[in-house]
């Protein structure tokens, strides 16, 4: 079996739990005799690298900045679009794989299950797994991130878009599924729960076994909220000033930022328990490289795994191997791990006084209970979470989704159930396309070729001549009228909203398209977006990313039209829109009792979305929108923009108030929807740059790749928000 595994993590970059799962993983499926190849984004690369381990394991290394989709892509979104390019150049070199997976953390496979949904050919059969690690929305939560804040929260809908198209969707504890179940309705029953396999060999771990009492009481891991070191503190607070005297050591990372305070997690904590610190009982270290856990960790008399969330962290599996004994919260995947007096010890952070009731038990263990409990823990693991009892269960899964594939008929959509479309009106297959036009003579001619050099093969053109009064384009106009594949309708001039009404109520086909006078596409934009809308029931539209010319070469990436991001702001070139056209007339028509012209598709999209009538996204920049000095939309002033704004909530205020609380949270987090139009971009950061524009976000993305810039990054962004 060919089997693709998609990371971010993979050593030697990183010793957390994703890296440490893909790397076990990885030489557990190359053992079974797997041709595994691993993909992971590594900007030191120049494009991309192939290495081999001893173990047959293929590593690529990628760069994130391959595409140049990082122009116009916020850095995690980048690395997303980059994922699906590398996949495909490697499907082209060498065919398809049997089956992919990928974490959800950061959406890496959003457009990867995009292309395969959107029915591209490279990709879209391919059977894709999606194992849950750590979800931002979730996480974001706990750590007290604000996840509304653009590009947080469509970070979290790429995850969420993820969790639901995945075709298997493994998670490794019970805990997690039932989190993620309180705050997200999946709408498919394709879940298996399989641990995630550990392997101390592999990770070249030996044991140096338990120790007596007196040893260290230890917290190893990130701190952060989410993990429970402010928990744990509090804790330890309470105890110290109750007369305990043992000092606990805080192990791990301590550079994560903890975004109310605006500082690390790590200067939080010296300054607020710096007379602990200076009595000797509270102890920081930083991180330890994994070939050093051992033996930093001998002295531990027990470890303390607090978290206040979480899904199942390598780090209890770690230290049971070590023989070391283990406090862990019930909040986790940890606790169906770990059973209390048997293989460690279980406390509850909504019990009051537990934690130390638990804590008091293990360091008053004798030297025979702690070595039944650490022989127990050694033995459990060998028994349940060996990579030969895990691959077997795996196997089996993947075995299914391999052996019985299939199509889905509807496309999988993060909130909306799936709705259905209208029985279909007009003659089947037929496009027909609109071009409202008034006074585009200059333009016309290059639109219409446009159209003409359009691989989809059954199309009629109708343009719609809204009273233009200028006698250039009217001339271009009788060219046009005797030509046999266009149709010409005259109208008084009444705005675009019923030039394009009109057109789609004159047009014979099934499907319906429009296009401004002055604007063209990609060849294969169409026959792309028809093949979708036949796919799918739940289908009524279809969109693509946008290439801007004349005045700028910018592309502008549309992203998935869907509530509450879509009642918030604009997310897709609703100009541009490929529908099915019985949709469109009964629930679609363009708004001509708008005050201002200028939002009339918009709102059209809106209407859609309302009446549960879907749309997507091609990611792909196949339609090119003309920027001109004189365009109509560049005419909408701020007021009336809002007005029309106004205008649009009022006629939809059910709508609206169904997600009110939503848009509300965007709106306190970003500012006015209509001033922003890529919800991908780090607006937090880069607005806090003294240059704007591209540089800006170049210099934000450059940032995050590179840890050490990072922290300096954090500490200039704390000055430079006093």
């Amino acid at each position: 079996m060919k089997y693709w595994l998609l990371t971010t993590e993979y050593p030697p970059f990183f010793g957390g739990g994703i890296g440490t799962y893909c790397a076990i993983t990885a030489r557990m499926m190359a053992e079974k005799g797997h041709e595994i190849s691993v993909f992971v984004n590594d900007s030191t690369v120049k494009d991309h690298v192939i290495e081999q381990d001893q173990a047959g394991v293929r590593l690529i290394r990628f760069n994130p900045s391959r595409t140049q989709s990082s122009d116009f892509l916020g850095h995690v979104t980048n690395i997303s679009y980059e994922f699906a390019a590398i996949i495909k150049l490697f499907i082209e070199k060498e065919g398809k794989p049997d089956i992919i997976e990928a974490q959800e953390y950061l959406g890496i496979a959003y457009y990867l299950l995009q292309f395969k949904y959107l029915l591209y050919d490279w990709c879209a059969d391919i059977p894709i797994v999606i194992t849950m690690h750590s979800p931002s929305f979730l996480y974001m939560e706990y750590n007290h991130v604000p996840e509304f804040k653009y590009p947080n929260y469509w970070i979290c809908e790429m995850e969420r878009f993820c969790l639901q198209a995945a075709d298997l969707l493994i998670s490794p504890s019970n805990f997690m599924l039932a989190e993620l179940k309180k705050r997200f309705e999946l709408h498919h029953d394709r879940i298996a729960i399989i641990p995630n396999p550990f392997s101390a060999k592999t990770l070249n771990i030996q044991s140096t076994g338990s120790t007596s009492h007196q040893g260290e009481i230890v917290f190893y891991g990130k701190l952060t909220v989410q993990k429970g070191a402010f928990l744990l503190l509090e804790y330890f607070q309470k105890m110290w000033d109750a007369g305990f005297s043992r000092p606990l050591y805080l192990l791990g990372g301590q550079d994560i930022v903890y975004h109310p305070e605006g500082r690390t997690m790590g200067e939080i904590i010296r300054k607020k328990y710096r007379q602990f610190i200076e009595k000797g009982l509270l102890k920081l270290e930083g991180k330890i490289k994994p070939s050093e856990i051992a033996n930093r960790l001998s002295m531990a008399e027990v470890v303390i795994i607090p978290s206040a969330n979480d899904n199942l962290p390598y780090t209890v599996f770690e230290m049971m191997s070590l023989g070391k004994i283990l406090l862990v919260s019930k909040q986790g995947g940890q606790s169906e791990v770990v059973e209390n007096d048997v293989d460690g010890f279980v406390f509850d952070h909504k019990q009051q006084g537990e934690f130390s009731r638990q804590l008091e038990r293990v360091l008053k263990l004798d030297q025979e209970e702690r070595i039944r409990i650490s022989s127990n823990a050694i033995t459990k693991l060998e028994s349940r979470y060996h990579p030969e009892i895990i691959y077997e269960r795996k196997f089996a899964e993947i075995s299914k989704l391999i052996s019985t594939p299939e199509r889905p008929r509807d496309f999988p959509f993060i909130r909306a159930k799936a709705g259905k479309s209208e029985a279909s009106i007009g003659k089947s297959g037929l496009i027909s396309i609109i071009v409202p036009y008034y006074n585009m003579g200059r333009y016309i001619e290059e639109t219409i070729q446009s159209i003409s050099g359009t691989s989809y093969p059954s199309k009629e053109i109708i343009i719609v001549n809204d009273g233009s009064n200028d006698p250039i384009s009217i001339i271009k106009l009788d060219q046009f009228r005797k030509q046999p594949d266009i149709t010409v309708i005259d109208i008084q001039n009444s705005g675009v909203a019923i030039a394009r009404n009109i057109g789609a109520e004159k047009a014979k086909g099934e499907y319906l398209a429009f296009l401004d006078a002055d604007d063209k596409f990609n060849s294969s934009y169409y026959s792309k977006a028809v093949k979708v809308l036949e796919a799918y029931n739940n289908l009524s539209f279809a969109g693509c990313w946008t290439k801007y010319f004349d005045k700028s070469v910018k592309t502008w990436p549309g992203f998935s039209p869907e509530v509450p991001m879509l009642l918030f702001h604009n997310t897709v070139n609703s100009s541009s829109l490929v529908y099915k056209r019985v949709d469109f007339l009964k629930y679609g028509k363009n708004d001509s009792q708008m005050a201002f012209q200028g939002l009339e598709d918009y709102e059209s999209v809106i209407s859609l979305l309302e009446s549960n009538h879907q749309g997507v996204i091609l990611p792909e920049a196949l339609f090119h929108y003309r920027v001109r000095n004189d365009s109509m939309i560049r005419g909408i002033s701020k007021i009336k923009k809002f007005l029309l704004y106004q205008y649009i909530i009022d006629k939809h205020k059910e709508f609206y108030a169904t997600f009110a609380a939503e848009v509300f949270y965007l709106l306190n987090a970003n500012g006015p929807g209509q001033q922003i139009d890529n919800p991908s971009l780090d607006y937090h950061l880069s607005e806090k740059i003294p240059f704007t524009g591209s540089m800006s976000r170049k210099l934000v993305s450059l940032v995050k790749r590179n840890e050490f810039t990072r922290r300096i990054a954090y500490k200039l962004y704390r000055i430079l928000n006093r």
